[in-house]
C-alpha cells in the first residue's frame, strides 16, 4: 500500500492495482493495472495499465488514446483534468466527461462495492522489525550509496583537491630555496616554521569548511528515509564515514607529494610516514568537526558560519602564535581543548628535531661539547653523529631562548661567554635549530605519538556526537 504522485513509467508498472482520486478526494478509478506482459527491453514482467486506458476510453468517445510510449500515469492525470496543462486545469472540460459520475455508474464500482461488502476483517498487519532490511543490508547499501554519491559530487571533492594543491604549492614555494639542515638564523627558521604551519593547518581546515554541506544538504532526505524505516542512524553515519576515507587519503597524498619534497622536509622513511599519518588524522579530525556541527545545527548556513569562526579560534589557540605559558587564564582553556593543537604538535616537531643539544644538561656525559666560547663547535651536529634534521647551529641574535629560560640559566646551560647576568646583557650565541624551536614553542619530540593518539580520540568523539545528533535531534517540524 503506497501513496504516489506522478511516478515514472518504471515505478508505475510495479503496481498491480490503483485507487485514483480527483481533486476534492472524489474517486474516479479503483481497479487493476493489468494485464501483465514482458517488458520489451528487459524481458521482466510488468503491469501495462491497459485496463486503465481502456476504462477511460469506454467512458466517452471524446477520450483520446495515449500516444505510443506515453507514461500511463501522466495520461490518466491529463485525462481527468489533473495535469498541468491549461486545457485540463478545469477538470475534464476538454473531454466533457464527469469521471466521478462515470465511475459511480460503472461495473467496476459495483464490483468493488460487492468486494467490500463480502470482505471479512483480517488480522492486523504487524512486524517485529523496526526496519525493512537487516542491519548488514543497511550497512552495505549505505556504504554503496554514499560511495556513489561522493564519486558524483564533483563540486565537493574536485574543489577541495584543487584547494589542497594550491595550498601545498603556495606555502612550500615560499621556502623552496631553504633547507632545514642549513638554517643559520632566526628569520629563516621563522619562515620555515610558518610555511610548515600554514601548509598543515590550512590543508586540514579546508576539509572542515567544505564538508558542512554533505550532511546539511541531505538532512531532509535523511529524516524522510529514516521515518520510512530504511536504515538506522548508525548505518547512515557508517556509510558516510567509509565513503569519506578514500578522499581524505587522496587529500593527504596530494599534499604530501607536492608539499613535502618542495619544502625539503626530512626524507627518512619513518619521518615521512609519521608526517603523512599526522596530516591524514588532522584532516579527518577537522572533516568530522564540520560534519558534527552540521548535524547539531538546524541549517547549513549556521553550520558554515560556526565552522569558519571555530577555525579562526583554533588557529589562534593552537600554540603557534602563543605558546602555552604566554596564554592567560581563562583563555588557556581554549588551548587545552583545541583539536588543532594536537594536529600541529603531532606533525611539526619531528621536522625540527635533533638528538643532540647545546644545553649542557641535555648532553650525553660521555660526549660533551660546547656550542659557545673558544672551543665551540661549528656547522652542523650531524657531523658529530647527531640524528635528525634540526641539528644545524644557528645564532640567536635576539636572545629569545635566554629570555624564555632566564638569563642566568641560559648562560650556565649554553656556556655563553661575555654575558652580564646582573645587567641582563647577553651577546649573540649559538643553539641548534631544535633547541630554539623546542624552547620557543614549548614542544617535545617524546610526546608526538601522544598527540597522535589524542587526535584519534577527538575524531572518534566527533563522530559519536554526530551519530547522537542524527539520532535524537530533528530540525524540521513535520
Amino acid at each position: 500500500l503506497c501513496t504516489i504522485h506522478q511516478p515514472s513509467y518504471e515505478i508505475f508498472s510495479m503496481f498491480d492495482r490503483l485507487l485514483l482520486l480527483k481533486k476534492g478526494g472524489l474517486m474516479v478509478y479503483n481497479g487493476g493495472l493489468g494485464p501483465v506482459l514482458p517488458n520489451e527491453l528487459t524481458g521482466e514482467d510488468m503491469n501495462t495499465a491497459r485496463d486503465l486506458v481502456q476504462y477511460f476510453q469506454s467512458c466517452s468517445p471524446t477520450v483520446e488514446p495515449p500516444k505510443p510510449g506515453k507514461n500511463p500515469a501522466e495520461y490518466m492525470l491529463e485525462t481527468i483534468g489533473a495535469g498541468t496543462s491549461a486545457g485540463n486545469a478545469a477538470g475534464g472540460v476538454q473531454t466533457g466527461v464527469d469521471f466521478v459520475e462515470a465511475y459511480k455508474k460503472s461495473e467496476m464500482a459495483g464490483t468493488t462495492e460487492q468486494e467490500l461488502t463480502t470482505a471479512q476483517t483480517g488480522t492486523k498487519i504487524a512486524s517485529k522489525y523496526t526496519f525493512s532490511a537487516s542491519f548488514g543490508t543497511q550497512i552495505w547499501w549505505s556504504v554503496k550509496r554514499w560511495t556513489v554519491s561522493y564519486w558524483r559530487n564533483v563540486g565537493y571533492n574536485l574543489t577541495r583537491l584543487v584547494v589542497v594543491l594550491v595550498v601545498a604549492l603556495l606555502f612550500s614555494l615560499n621556502v623552496v630555496k631553504e633547507h632545514i639542515r642549513d638554517i643559520k638564523d632566526q628569520p629563516t627558521l621563522q619562515s620555515f616554521n610558518g610555511a610548515l604551519f600554514a601548509g598543515v593547518f590550512f590543508t586540514s581546515a579546508v576539509q572542515a569548511v567544505m564538508t558542512v554541506t554533505v550532511i546539511g544538504d541531505n538532512k531532509i532526505v535523511y529524516y524522510r528515509e529514516r521515518a520510512a524505516g530504511m536504515y538506522t542512524p548508525f548505518a547512515y553515519v557508517f556509510g558516510l564515514t567509509i565513503a569519506e576515507i578514500p578522499w581524505l587519503l587522496a587529500v593527504t597524498l596530494l599534499h604530501s607529494v607536492f608539499f613535502y619534497p618542495i619544502a625539503h622536509l626530512h626524507d627518512d622513511v619513518d619521518y615521512v610516514a609519521q608526517y603523512c599519518l599526522s596530516v591524514f588524522l588532522f584532516s579527518t579530525l577537522f572533516c568530522y568537526w564540520g560534519q558534527m556541527l552540521s548535524a547539531l545545527l538546524p541549517t547549513t548556513q549556521m553550520a558554515s558560519l560556526l565552522t569558519g569562526a571555530s577555525m579562526g579560534i583554533m588557529n589562534l589557540y593552537s600554540g603557534f602564535f602563543m605558546p602555552e605559558s604566554a596564554i592567560p587564564w581563562p583563555w588557556k582553556l581554549l588551548f587545552y581543548i583545541s583539536p588543532a593543537r594536537f594536529g600541529l604538535k603531532a606533525a611539526m616537531p619531528r621536522q625540527f628535531y635533533c638528538s643532540m643539544s647545546c644545553f649542557a644538561d641535555k648532553q650525553d656525559p660521555t660526549n660533551t661539547f660546547a656550542c659557545n666560547g673558544p672551543s665551540a663547535v661549528t656547522g652542523n651536529l650531524n657531523d658529530m653523529g647527531a640524528d635528525g634534521p634540526g641539528c644545524s647551529l644557528m645564532t640567536d641574535a635576539t636572545g629569545y631562548v635566554a629570555g624564555k629560560m632566564g638569563v642566568a640559566e641560559a648562560i650556565q646551560a649554553l656556556g655563553i661567554v661575555g654575558a652580564d647576568p646582573d645587567k641582563g646583557v647577553i651577546p649573540p650565541y649559538q643553539v641548534t635549530v631544535w633547541d630554539y624551536f623546542s624552547t620557543t614553542t614549548e614542544s617535545t619530540e617524546e610526546h608526538v605519538w601522544q598527540f597522535t593518539y589524542s587526535m584519534i580520540g577527538f575524531l572518534l568523539g566527533f563522530k559519536l556526537i554526530t551519530l547522537l545528533a542524527l539520532t535524537f535531534l530533528k530540525h524540521i517540524s513535520r
